[in-house]
C-alpha cells in the first residue's frame, strides 16, 4: 500500500535523555511507515551520537529526509569532521540530509573546555563547511584556530543545507541571513511563531536573500492520545528542563509574552524537588522524574503555558495545534515528546484538515 507522505512534518527519534539507543530502530521504522517527511536525530553524548544514529536512519528509511537536530557546542568537532559527516550522509541518502546546528549550552562548553559559541564562531564555522563542500581549499586564522591548505576531497554536486536554531531577535535575524533553514524552540505559541518568522524573513531580506527560500520549522511538543504519565514526562518534564536554564526560558517568555516572574517562582519550586539529584550539564538528566512532583509542577504552571505552548488532548487537538503554527508562518512542524507510533491519531486527523494550498516542500528538511 502506498504511504501518504507529509513533508511538512518531521519527528524526533529518541527525544530527550535516554540510556538505550536501540529504541531508535523501531521509532525510525514507525516514522517511515506513518508518512513523516523527515526524522531528526537529537544529540546527547552519553548514548545518542548523532553521526552514528544518522547512518542508522539512512539504512532504515529509504524515503524520509534526515537531519541532525541539533549538533550542539560546535567547537567540540573540528570543521573537517562535521563536513565529512554531512558529506557522507548526503552521499548515503541521495541528498536527503540536512545539517542542523545549535548554540549548545555555556555550561557544557565550560565543562568540556571548549569555547562558548557566539555569532562569529558560528558564521566562521558555516563558511568553512560550505567551502569544504564546494571543493575549495580552506586557509583560516581566527577563533576556531589555524587552518592551512585544508580540503575535503569529495565531489558534492549539491552541498548539504544547514538548519540553525533561533530564539531571540538577534539570533533569528542572523539565522535568516546565514542558514538554509531555521527551527524555533519548544513551547513556541502560534503568536511567537508569527513574530519569529517575520524576524527570520526580515534577516533574509536584509541580506539580499529570498525570504521564502529559508525553511522555517517550529518544534511542537506533543502528548495526544497518551496516558497522564506520558503527558507529564513529555510536556511537564520538558518544560522543567528549560526552566533550569534561566537565559533560555527568559527567551521563551519573551517570545510568548509570558511573565518571567512566574518562571522564577516555578524555578524555586523545581530547585527544591531537584535538590537531592546530581547536577548535570545537558539539562533533562538532572531534573525530577517523580510523578507526584511532576503533577505538582503541572498544577503550578499557568494552564495557558501548557495548552498554548504544546499540543495535548486528542489527535484532533494535535492536528489543530500544528495547523495554527503553519497559519502563523511556519513552513513545517517538528514533533517532539511523543514517539512516532503515538502520533498515529494526530496524522489521521491531519489528513482531514490538511490545507490543499500547502507549499510543496522537499523531504530534505533544509530545502
Amino acid at each position: 500500500m502506498e504511504i501518504t507522505r507529509f513533508p511538512e512534518f518531521g519527528c524526533y527519534a529518541l527525544p530527550g535523555h535516554i540510556s538505550d539507543p536501540t529504541a531508535a530502530i523501531g521509532e525510525i521504522r514507525d516514522a517511515e511507515r506513518l508518512g513523516f517527511g523527515s526524522v531528526w536525530i537529537s544529540e546527547r553524548f552519553a548514548a545518542k551520537n548523532a553521526d552514528v544514529l544518522s547512518g542508522a536512519a539512512a539504512m532504515l528509511s529509504p524515503s524520509m529526509g534526515i537531519a541532525s537536530g541539533l549538533i550542539q557546542n560546535l567547537p567540540l568537532r573540528h570543521p573537517i569532521v562535521t563536513a565529512g559527516y554531512a558529506a557522507t550522509m548526503a552521499k548515503l541518502t541521495g541528498d536527503r540530509f540536512a545539517l542542523g546546528i545549535g548554540r549548545g549550552t555555556d555550561s557544557f562548553a565550560d565543562a568540556s573546555g571548549t569555547p562558548r559559541l557566539n555569532f562569529r564562531i558560528m558564521e566562521d564555522y558555516i563558511t568553512i563547511l560550505r567551502q569544504l563542500w564546494r571543493g575549495e581549499t580552506v586557509n583560516y586564522e581566527g577563533p576556531l584556530g589555524t587552518i592551512g591548505g585544508l580540503r575535503l576531497g569529495v565531489d558534492l554536486p549539491t552541498i548539504p543545507p544547514i538548519i540553525c536554531a533561533g530564539m531571540g531577535e538577534k539570533t533569528l535575524k542572523w539565522a535568516g541571513r546565514h542558514a538554509d533553514g531555521v527551527v524555533f524552540n519548544s513551547l513556541w505559541t502560534p503568536q511567537a511563531v508569527e513574530r519569529s518568522a517575520k524576524l527570520v524573513r526580515q534577516g533574509a531580506e536584509e541580506a539580499g536573500r529570498d525570504p521564502a527560500a529559508v525553511r522555517i520549522w517550529t518544534i511542537l511538543v506533543t502528548a495526544c492520545d497518551v496516558p497522564e504519565e506520558a503527558m507529564l514526562n513529555y510536556v511537564v518534564r520538558r518544560m522543567n528542563s528549560y526552566i533550569l536554564f534561566p537565559g533560555m526560558f527568559d527567551a521563551i517568555c519573551d517570545a510568548n509574552g509570558w511573565d518571567k516572574a512566574e518562571a522564577v517562582r516555578l524555578r524555586e519550586t523545581l530547585d527544591r524537588f531537584d535538590s537531592q539529584r546530581p547536577a548535570g550539564t545537558m539539562g533533562d538528566e538532572s531534573t525530577t522524574r517523580d510523578l507526584d512532583q511532576l503533577r505538582a509542577m503541572a498544577d503550578l504552571y499557568p494552564r495557558s503555558w501548557i495548552e498554548d505552548g504544546n499540543a495535548i488532548g486528542t489527535g484532533r487537538d494535535g492536528a489543530n495545534a500544528a495547523l495554527a503554527r503553519l497559519n502563523a508562518g511556519a513552513d513545517s512542524i517538528l514533533f517532539h515528546g511523543s514517539a512516532p507510533a503515538e502520533m498515529a491519531g494526530v496524522l489521521r486527523a491531519w489528513q482531514d484538515i490538511r490545507p490543499g494550498g500547502l507549499s510543496p516542500r522537499s523531504v530534505n528538511p533544509g530545502l
